[in-house]
C-alpha cells in the first residue's frame, strides 16, 4: 500500500495458500471456487493461525528486506448448523488442523518493493515468535522448540544460537544500556538479556 494515499501497490503470497486466485486490482483477494467449508470438510492453506498472526515482522533500511516468520500449515474446514449466543465465542463452523508432522515454520525475507522471496531459514515446526533485524546485519528469532538465534541478514545463515529451554512465544526487542546494545527475549516466563 502507498503509505500517503493508501493505494495498493503490489502483493504476492509469502506462504502457502489455497482459497483465492490472486488479488485484484485494488489488493483484495479473489477467492477460488469450491474453497468453502463443506459438511464433508475443505482442506485449506494456510490455517485460521497461518502465515503469519499477532507477532512482529522487521524492516531493514539497509537490506531493503522484510523478514517475516511464517506458519506453514493448513486445517480441514467444516460447515456446520451452530446456534449463535450473543456474549460466546462463534465460529459459525469447525476446524480440525492438520498434523504437527504436516506443517513446519520458516523466517522469509521478502524484498519490501515486490515481496520476492530472497532467503529462507526453515524450522521444524510453525513460529509463535516474532522477528528482529539489527543495523548490525542480524535478525533475532526463536522457535517453539526453544532456540533463541541470530542470522545474518543479506544470507539467512544461521550465526548463533542458544537453547532457553522452553517455548519462545514473544518478540525479541532489542536496547541500549550505557552504551551497550542488549537483545531480550522471554521464554516460558523466563527473561533472556544477551549483549552484542
Amino acid at each position: 500500500m502507498d503509505r500517503v494515499t493508501g493505494e495498493f501497490v503490489a502483493g504476492r503470497a509469502y506462504a502457502k495458500q489455497t482459497w483465492a486466485t490472486g488479488l485484484d486490482a485494488k489488493g483484495r483477494p479473489i477467492r477460488l471456487q469450491g474453497a468453502e467449508p463443506t459438511e464433508k470438510g475443505t482442506l485449506l492453506y494456510p490455517n485460521a493461525n497461518g502465515a503469519t498472526v499477532w507477532f512482529s515482522p522487521s524492516y531493514s533500511p539497509q537490506t531493503g528486506l522484510v523478514y517475516v516468520a511464517v506458519r506453514e500449515i493448513g486445517a480441514t474446514y467444516f460447515k456446520r448448523d451452530m446456534e449463535y449466543k450473543i456474549g460466546t465465542f462463534y465460529a459459525g463452523g469447525g476446524e480440525n488442523e492438520l498434523p504437527a508432522d504436516d506443517s513446519f515454520g520458516a523466517i522469509r525475507a521478502l524484498d519490501a518493493a515486490t515481496g520476492a522471496l530472497r532467503w529462507e531459514f526453515k524450522l521444524h515446526s510453525p513460529p509463535w515468535a516474532g522477528v528482529l533485524s539489527t543495523a548490525g546485519g542480524l535478525v533475532f528469532s526463536g522457535s517453539d522448540e526453544g532456540n533463541f538465534y541470530a542470522l545474518n541478514d543479506q544470507t539467512g545463515k544461521a550465526l548463533w544460537d542458544f537453547q532457553t529451554g522452553g517455548r519462545i512465544g514473544s518478540n525479541p526487542i532489542a536496547f541500549s544500556v550505557d552504551g551497550h546494545q542488549l537483545i531480550a527475549i522471554s521464554a516460558d516466563r523466563v527473561l533472556y538479556v544477551f549483549g552484542l
